[in-house]
């Protein structure tokens, strides 16, 4: 019986988490320092805390998808531990652009080690994550497919850094569009799904036409994500999101439930237009969000990208058994947020 990805998951922790330990290292230094403490790894006296939080749904992608096409998950443990690190990288720059103060019930590291040294956090996180993938020839892979799956990910990061760009330019301006949005959230988010799937599936060995098969689900699967992420910062817990939720809101981001009331209610554009005040309960944007049907919209429009995600696998080649994983994998990630 094929093993479900939830004992994959389980599988995989440990393989990822000591290629992570490998290439972050013990120095004591505080750059070093801050890194395991965002990663979970450390308290911030540098006392040993629990392993890395949340369930690492990228690096799943890559050693999923390289499984699935007939490679192995321990020759792509490298290239999963740099996606962890690009994304983690990121996670450090957004937890101070958007002014958050935890993440993943903790404290982010900016408020601790100040602005400056968490981007420098940020930054040496992100050049160990390169690092990381020249790690990937040892593991006796195919030189070229070590190069093409280097600039998949370099590839990624770029739209990346180009989405969170879209995605703060936005908070000041009451005209973004459906598309546009979409365009913002394929970097954001998106391409750190898409690219870990044509990486794992590279890695694994399979055709351009699989690869891209693999890419294409994985970027419907982050558009979903994000979508639903910015449905639980609306109406979700703190528990559910690892951090306050509203904050977006508060920001005047251009989440799909705004720009979907917006569409729906002048009411609802007038009052997002106003400036946060001090003290601003966000639960009063996120009724008028859901009256104007922001809500029942940004829900269809997540089930209509699990929908394309499924269809894309049919240029993937999969037996009826992996396709059952990959709707799995679809699942899990539709049930969590980042």
């Amino acid at each position: 019986m094929t093993e479900p990805v939830a004992d994959r998951i389980v599988r995989y922790r440990p393989l990822v988490i000591e290629e992570l330990r490998a290439v972050v290292g013990n120095d004591p230094a505080g750059l070093f320092a801050w890194m395991r403490y965002h990663l979970g790894w450390e308290h911030a006296d540098g006392s040993p805390a629990a392993e890395s939080p949340g369930k690492m749904l990228r690096c799943t992608a890559v050693l999923l998808a390289a499984e699935l096409v007939g490679g192995t998950a321990a020759s792509a443990v490298p290239a999963a531990a740099a996606v962890d690190l690009v994304h983690n990288f990121s996670l450090l720059h957004d937890d101070i652009e958007d002014n958050s103060e935890t993440r993943r019930g903790r404290p982010t590291v900016w408020t601790s080690a100040g602005v400056p040294q968490a981007i420098n956090t940020g930054d040496g996180m992100f050049t160990l994550a390169r690092l990381a993938m020249h790690r990937l020839p040892a593991a006796g892979l195919d030189p070229a497919r070590v190069i093409e799956a280097m600039r998949e990910l370099d590839d990624a990061c770029l739209r990346l850094v180009e989405g969170q760009y879209l995605d703060m330019a936005f908070e000041t301006r009451a005209d973004v569009s459906l598309d546009e949005y979409v365009t913002m959230i394929s970097g954001k988010t998106a391409a750190m799904f898409a690219a870990p799937f044509a990486i794992g599936a590279l890695l694994g060995g399979a055709t351009p036409e699989v690869v891209a098969a693999f890419r294409t689900f994985g970027r419907y699967v982050g558009l979903a994500f994000q979508a639903l992420d910015d449905l639980l910062d609306c109406w979700g817990t703190r528990e559910a999101l690892g951090k306050d939720p509203g904050g977006d809101l508060l920001a005047r981001k251009k989440t799909y439930p705004v720009i979907a009331a917006c569409a729906a209610s002048e009411a609802f554009t007038r009052a997002y237009a106003v400036p946060t005040a001090f003290g601003e309960d966000y639960r009063t944007l996120a009724a008028l969000a859901e009256s104007a049907g922001g809500r029942a919209a940004t829900e269809a429009w997540v089930d209509g990208q699990l929908a394309a995600a499924h269809a894309a696998l049919a240029g993937a080649g999969l037996d009826a058994e992996a396709v059952a994983l990959m709707d799995e994998y679809l699942r899990t990630a539709a049930g969590r947020p980042r």
